[in-house]
Protein backbone atom coordinates (compact mmCIF):
# COMPACT_ATOMS: atom_id res chain seq x y z
CA UNK A 1 0.00 0.00 0.00
CA UNK A 2 2.73 2.13 -0.93
CA UNK A 3 1.85 5.80 -1.31
CA UNK A 4 -1.71 5.12 -0.39
CA UNK A 5 -3.75 6.18 2.34
CA UNK A 6 -5.88 4.70 5.11
CA UNK A 7 -9.25 6.78 6.69
CA UNK A 8 -9.41 5.92 10.21
CA UNK A 9 -12.68 6.29 12.27
CA UNK A 10 -14.88 5.91 14.88
CA UNK A 11 -18.53 5.04 15.80
CA UNK A 12 -20.72 4.73 18.77
CA UNK A 13 -24.26 3.90 19.31
CA UNK A 14 -26.38 3.99 15.98
CA UNK A 15 -24.57 6.76 13.60
CA UNK A 16 -24.70 4.37 10.47
CA UNK A 17 -26.26 7.76 8.36
CA UNK A 18 -23.29 9.61 9.45
CA UNK A 19 -21.05 6.91 9.14
CA UNK A 20 -22.26 5.75 5.20
CA UNK A 21 -22.51 9.76 4.08
CA UNK A 22 -18.18 9.78 4.87
CA UNK A 23 -17.45 6.94 3.37
CA UNK A 24 -19.35 7.69 0.58
CA UNK A 25 -17.22 11.07 -0.29
CA UNK A 26 -14.11 9.52 1.13
CA UNK A 27 -13.91 6.26 -0.81
CA UNK A 28 -14.46 8.46 -4.32
CA UNK A 29 -10.57 9.32 -3.76
CA UNK A 30 -8.99 6.35 -5.43
CA UNK A 31 -6.12 7.56 -3.36
CA UNK A 32 -8.01 5.98 0.02
CA UNK A 33 -6.85 2.63 -0.24
CA UNK A 34 -9.15 1.92 2.71
CA UNK A 35 -11.35 2.88 5.36
CA UNK A 36 -10.95 1.59 8.90
CA UNK A 37 -13.96 2.06 11.39
CA UNK A 38 -13.57 1.19 14.91
CA UNK A 39 -16.97 0.22 16.68
CA UNK A 40 -17.24 1.29 20.29
CA UNK A 41 -20.01 -1.24 21.00
CA UNK A 42 -22.27 0.42 18.08
CA UNK A 43 -25.60 -1.17 17.89
CA UNK A 44 -25.73 -0.17 13.89
CA UNK A 45 -25.89 -2.79 11.17
CA UNK A 46 -22.12 -1.68 10.37
CA UNK A 47 -22.14 -5.34 7.90
CA UNK A 48 -24.10 -3.37 5.51
CA UNK A 49 -20.18 -1.14 4.85
CA UNK A 50 -18.94 -4.08 3.11
CA UNK A 51 -21.86 -4.39 1.07
CA UNK A 52 -21.12 -1.26 -0.45
CA UNK A 53 -17.52 -1.11 -0.30
CA UNK A 54 -16.50 -4.95 -0.92
CA UNK A 55 -12.84 -5.22 0.36
CA UNK A 56 -12.30 -1.35 1.28
CA UNK A 57 -14.11 -1.37 4.61
CA UNK A 58 -12.64 -2.97 7.81
CA UNK A 59 -14.52 -2.97 10.82
CA UNK A 60 -13.22 -3.92 14.39
CA UNK A 61 -15.51 -4.56 17.19
CA UNK A 62 -15.31 -3.64 20.83
CA UNK A 63 -16.64 -5.28 23.18
CA UNK A 64 -18.13 -2.20 25.09
CA UNK A 65 -17.89 1.72 24.66
CA UNK A 66 -14.27 2.45 25.28
CA UNK A 67 -14.03 5.99 24.63
CA UNK A 68 -12.43 8.04 21.61
CA UNK A 69 -8.54 7.77 22.94
CA UNK A 70 -8.60 3.73 22.81
CA UNK A 71 -10.90 3.55 19.82
CA UNK A 72 -8.42 5.58 17.69
CA UNK A 73 -5.23 3.81 19.26
CA UNK A 74 -7.38 0.81 17.95
CA UNK A 75 -7.30 2.44 14.78
CA UNK A 76 -4.03 3.71 14.26
CA UNK A 77 -2.48 0.73 15.25
CA UNK A 78 -4.79 -1.30 12.43
CA UNK A 79 -4.11 1.54 9.58
CA UNK A 80 -0.28 1.08 10.71
CA UNK A 81 -0.42 -2.84 9.86
CA UNK A 82 -1.68 -2.38 6.72
CA UNK A 83 2.04 -0.49 5.54
CA UNK A 84 -0.06 2.50 4.47
CA UNK A 85 2.28 5.65 3.81
CA UNK A 86 -0.66 7.79 4.92
CA UNK A 87 -3.21 7.88 7.88
CA UNK A 88 -6.25 10.47 7.64
CA UNK A 89 -8.48 10.25 11.15
CA UNK A 90 -11.94 11.23 10.74
CA UNK A 91 -15.16 11.59 13.30
CA UNK A 92 -17.99 9.62 11.63
CA UNK A 93 -19.92 12.42 11.26
CA UNK A 94 -17.52 14.70 9.27
CA UNK A 95 -17.58 14.62 5.68
CA UNK A 96 -15.33 16.02 3.45
CA UNK A 97 -16.47 18.62 0.53
CA UNK A 98 -15.61 17.73 -3.00
CA UNK A 99 -12.30 18.69 -3.99
CA UNK A 100 -11.11 19.14 -0.04
CA UNK A 101 -9.31 15.75 0.18
CA UNK A 102 -6.50 16.34 -3.12
CA UNK A 103 -5.93 19.58 -1.22
CA UNK A 104 -5.33 18.46 1.90
CA UNK A 105 -3.32 15.88 0.53
CA UNK A 106 -0.90 18.50 -1.89
CA UNK A 107 -0.72 21.09 1.41
CA UNK A 108 0.77 17.99 3.55
CA UNK A 109 3.53 17.34 0.21
CA UNK A 110 3.93 20.60 0.13
CA UNK A 111 4.92 20.98 3.98
CA UNK A 112 6.61 17.99 4.02
CA UNK A 113 8.97 19.04 2.07
CA UNK A 114 10.04 22.06 4.10
CA UNK A 115 9.71 20.49 7.32
CA UNK A 116 9.83 16.67 6.85
CA UNK A 117 7.38 13.90 6.97
CA UNK A 118 7.81 12.68 10.61
CA UNK A 119 7.62 16.46 11.41
CA UNK A 120 4.14 17.73 9.56
CA UNK A 121 0.42 17.52 9.98
CA UNK A 122 -2.28 19.21 7.99
CA UNK A 123 -6.13 19.81 9.07
CA UNK A 124 -9.12 20.22 7.24
CA UNK A 125 -11.18 22.63 7.88
CA UNK A 126 -14.39 22.66 9.83
CA UNK A 127 -16.04 26.01 10.19
CA UNK A 128 -18.45 25.81 12.89
CA UNK A 129 -15.73 24.47 14.96
CA UNK A 130 -13.12 26.95 13.95
CA UNK A 131 -15.73 30.22 14.31
CA UNK A 132 -12.74 32.43 15.50
CA UNK A 133 -11.36 31.95 11.63
CA UNK A 134 -14.32 32.43 9.67
CA UNK A 135 -15.08 35.82 11.60
CA UNK A 136 -11.91 37.25 10.75
CA UNK A 137 -10.05 37.30 14.65
CA UNK A 138 -6.68 38.17 14.28
CA UNK A 139 -4.36 35.11 14.09
CA UNK A 140 -2.55 36.09 17.87
CA UNK A 141 -6.00 35.39 19.48
CA UNK A 142 -7.17 32.17 17.47
CA UNK A 143 -5.59 29.91 19.89
CA UNK A 144 -5.25 30.39 23.90
CA UNK A 145 -2.03 31.45 24.95
CA UNK A 146 0.67 29.12 27.17
CA UNK A 147 -0.54 29.00 30.70
CA UNK A 148 -4.45 29.63 29.68
CA UNK A 149 -6.80 27.79 31.98
CA UNK A 150 -9.72 26.35 30.50
CA UNK A 151 -9.14 28.97 27.53
CA UNK A 152 -9.37 31.89 29.56
CA UNK A 153 -5.79 34.21 29.87
CA UNK A 154 -5.97 37.39 31.67
CA UNK A 155 -3.90 38.96 28.44
CA UNK A 156 -6.63 38.04 26.22
CA UNK A 157 -9.42 39.98 28.25
CA UNK A 158 -9.54 43.27 26.96
CA UNK A 159 -9.46 41.83 23.51
CA UNK A 160 -12.71 39.66 24.08
CA UNK A 161 -14.66 42.56 25.66
CA UNK A 162 -13.64 44.53 22.24
CA UNK A 163 -14.80 42.48 20.23
CA UNK A 164 -18.07 42.51 21.59
CA UNK A 165 -18.16 46.27 20.98
CA UNK A 166 -20.00 47.48 17.66
CA UNK A 167 -16.02 49.04 16.72
CA UNK A 168 -14.21 45.80 17.90
CA UNK A 169 -16.33 43.18 16.35
CA UNK A 170 -14.34 41.09 13.75
CA UNK A 171 -15.14 41.26 9.90
CA UNK A 172 -14.31 37.97 7.67
CA UNK A 173 -11.05 38.63 5.38
CA UNK A 174 -9.46 36.29 3.27
CA UNK A 175 -7.57 33.19 4.63
CA UNK A 176 -4.25 32.16 4.36
CA UNK A 177 -3.60 28.77 2.75
CA UNK A 178 -1.54 27.57 5.80
CA UNK A 179 -2.69 28.53 9.57
CA UNK A 180 -0.20 26.99 12.31
CA UNK A 181 -1.89 25.37 15.13
CA UNK A 182 -0.84 24.42 18.56
CA UNK A 183 -3.35 21.73 18.74
CA UNK A 184 -6.52 20.29 17.11
CA UNK A 185 -8.50 17.60 17.30
CA UNK A 186 -8.88 14.24 15.23
CA UNK A 187 -11.61 15.20 12.81
CA UNK A 188 -9.51 15.80 9.86
CA UNK A 189 -6.34 15.05 10.46
CA UNK A 190 -3.74 13.82 8.12
CA UNK A 191 -0.47 13.00 8.50
CA UNK A 192 2.57 10.81 7.08
CA UNK A 193 2.85 7.39 9.52
CA UNK A 194 6.47 8.92 10.10
CA UNK A 195 4.52 11.21 12.33
CA UNK A 196 2.27 8.94 13.53
CA UNK A 197 4.92 6.31 14.62
CA UNK A 198 7.12 9.53 16.35
CA UNK A 199 4.37 10.85 18.18
CA UNK A 200 2.86 7.52 19.26
CA UNK A 201 -0.89 6.58 20.19
CA UNK A 202 -3.34 8.65 22.15
CA UNK A 203 -3.26 8.05 25.91
CA UNK A 204 -6.56 5.95 27.13
CA UNK A 205 -6.67 7.30 30.18
CA UNK A 206 -7.83 10.02 29.28
CA UNK A 207 -10.84 8.54 27.47
CA UNK A 208 -12.65 10.91 26.03
CA UNK A 209 -12.79 15.03 25.22
CA UNK A 210 -9.34 16.42 24.89
CA UNK A 211 -7.55 13.73 24.29
CA UNK A 212 -7.27 14.73 20.82
CA UNK A 213 -5.61 18.16 22.51
CA UNK A 214 -3.18 16.40 24.52
CA UNK A 215 -2.62 14.16 21.30
CA UNK A 216 -2.41 16.53 18.52
CA UNK A 217 -0.54 18.59 20.93
CA UNK A 218 2.61 16.17 20.62
CA UNK A 219 3.83 17.45 17.29
CA UNK A 220 4.03 21.23 18.14
CA UNK A 221 5.56 19.90 21.37
CA UNK A 222 8.76 18.08 19.31
CA UNK A 223 9.32 20.56 17.21
CA UNK A 224 6.82 19.68 14.22
CA UNK A 225 4.33 22.21 12.66
CA UNK A 226 0.43 21.04 12.53
CA UNK A 227 -1.82 23.41 9.44
CA UNK A 228 -4.95 23.86 9.45
CA UNK A 229 -6.08 24.65 5.59
CA UNK A 230 -8.96 26.43 4.77
CA UNK A 231 -9.62 26.01 1.92
CA UNK A 232 -9.84 21.86 2.13
CA UNK A 233 -13.28 22.29 4.27
CA UNK A 234 -15.49 19.20 5.89
CA UNK A 235 -19.20 19.15 6.46
CA UNK A 236 -20.12 18.82 10.21
CA UNK A 237 -23.15 16.20 9.49
CA UNK A 238 -24.25 16.84 13.82
CA UNK A 239 -23.39 19.64 15.50
CA UNK A 240 -20.98 19.34 18.65
CA UNK A 241 -22.12 19.68 21.91
CA UNK A 242 -19.36 22.79 22.52
CA UNK A 243 -19.67 24.71 19.86
CA UNK A 244 -18.93 28.41 20.81
CA UNK A 245 -22.36 29.25 19.01
CA UNK A 246 -24.57 27.20 21.17
CA UNK A 247 -23.59 29.53 24.76
CA UNK A 248 -22.51 32.97 25.33
CA UNK A 249 -18.88 31.93 26.86
CA UNK A 250 -17.35 29.00 28.08
CA UNK A 251 -18.88 28.91 31.74
CA UNK A 252 -22.09 28.44 30.22
CA UNK A 253 -20.58 26.06 27.93
CA UNK A 254 -19.96 23.67 30.92
CA UNK A 255 -22.89 24.52 33.39
CA UNK A 256 -25.83 24.52 30.86
CA UNK A 257 -25.05 21.40 29.01
CA UNK A 258 -27.38 18.69 29.50
CA UNK A 259 -25.17 16.20 29.52
CA UNK A 260 -22.75 15.44 33.16
CA UNK A 261 -21.05 12.89 31.75
CA UNK A 262 -19.57 15.61 28.59
CA UNK A 263 -19.40 17.90 31.49
CA UNK A 264 -16.97 15.65 33.68
CA UNK A 265 -14.98 13.98 30.77
CA UNK A 266 -14.21 17.49 29.52
CA UNK A 267 -13.09 19.62 32.66
CA UNK A 268 -10.96 16.65 33.99
CA UNK A 269 -9.64 16.85 31.17
CA UNK A 270 -8.80 20.05 30.33
CA UNK A 271 -7.94 20.98 33.90
CA UNK A 272 -4.87 18.23 33.59
CA UNK A 273 -3.42 19.08 29.91
CA UNK A 274 -3.51 22.77 31.36
CA UNK A 275 -1.66 21.99 34.55
CA UNK A 276 0.73 19.03 33.13
CA UNK A 277 1.48 20.56 29.34
CA UNK A 278 0.10 24.00 28.99
CA UNK A 279 2.11 25.76 31.50
CA UNK A 280 4.80 28.40 30.54
CA UNK A 281 4.56 30.63 33.51
CA UNK A 282 3.42 29.02 36.83
CA UNK A 283 2.67 32.30 38.08
CA UNK A 284 0.38 33.29 35.44
CA UNK A 285 -1.37 30.01 35.47
CA UNK A 286 -2.59 30.23 38.79
CA UNK A 287 -3.81 33.37 38.60
CA UNK A 288 -6.06 32.51 35.16
CA UNK A 289 -6.93 29.51 37.12
CA UNK A 290 -8.40 32.00 39.82
CA UNK A 291 -10.27 34.49 38.10
CA UNK A 292 -11.58 31.52 35.54
CA UNK A 293 -13.25 29.59 39.27
CA UNK A 294 -14.33 33.00 40.43
CA UNK A 295 -16.07 33.36 36.84
CA UNK A 296 -17.34 29.94 37.10
CA UNK A 297 -18.65 30.67 40.31
CA UNK A 298 -20.19 33.49 39.12
CA UNK A 299 -22.34 32.44 36.45
CA UNK A 300 -23.28 29.10 37.91
CA UNK A 301 -25.05 31.12 40.59
CA UNK A 302 -26.54 33.43 38.39
CA UNK A 303 -28.09 30.40 36.15
CA UNK A 304 -28.93 28.45 39.17
CA UNK A 305 -26.44 25.77 38.37
CA UNK A 306 -25.02 25.14 41.64
CA UNK A 307 -25.12 20.95 41.46
CA UNK A 308 -23.35 21.61 38.25
CA UNK A 309 -20.94 23.86 39.83
CA UNK A 310 -20.18 21.06 42.18
CA UNK A 311 -19.43 18.36 39.46
CA UNK A 312 -17.11 20.71 37.77
CA UNK A 313 -15.06 21.34 40.49
CA UNK A 314 -14.76 17.62 41.42
CA UNK A 315 -13.55 16.90 37.66
CA UNK A 316 -10.94 19.52 37.81
CA UNK A 317 -9.77 18.25 41.63
CA UNK A 318 -9.46 14.73 39.79
CA UNK A 319 -7.54 16.10 36.32
CA UNK A 320 -5.26 18.04 38.42
CA UNK A 321 -4.60 15.13 40.86
CA UNK A 322 -3.84 12.96 38.19
CA UNK A 323 -7.14 10.71 39.09
CA UNK A 324 -7.87 9.90 34.96
CA UNK A 325 -9.44 6.62 33.41
CA UNK A 326 -12.91 5.53 33.13
CA UNK A 327 -15.29 7.48 36.10
CA UNK A 328 -16.90 4.88 38.49
CA UNK A 329 -19.92 7.24 38.10
CA UNK A 330 -19.49 8.14 34.61
CA UNK A 331 -19.13 5.09 32.80
CA UNK A 332 -19.88 5.30 29.01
Amino acid sequence: MSGSTVLVTLTYGDRLAYLEELLARALREPDIARAIVVSNASVAELDHLFRLWPNRVQVIELSSNTGSANGYCVGIEAALRTGCEYIWLMDDDNAPMPGAFPLLKQRLLDCVQRHGADQTAVLGFRAEHQADVVAGVPKRFIAPPRSSYFGFHVHQLPYKLWRRTPWGKPHPHPLEPLLELPFAYYGGLLAHRRLIERIGLPRRELVLYADDTEYTFRISACGGHLYLVPDAGLDDLERSWNLKQRTSNIYETYLLGSSDLRAYYAARNQAWFDKNLWVASPLMYRFNRWVFLCLLHFFAHRHGREGRLQLLLRAIRDGESGALGMSRTYPL
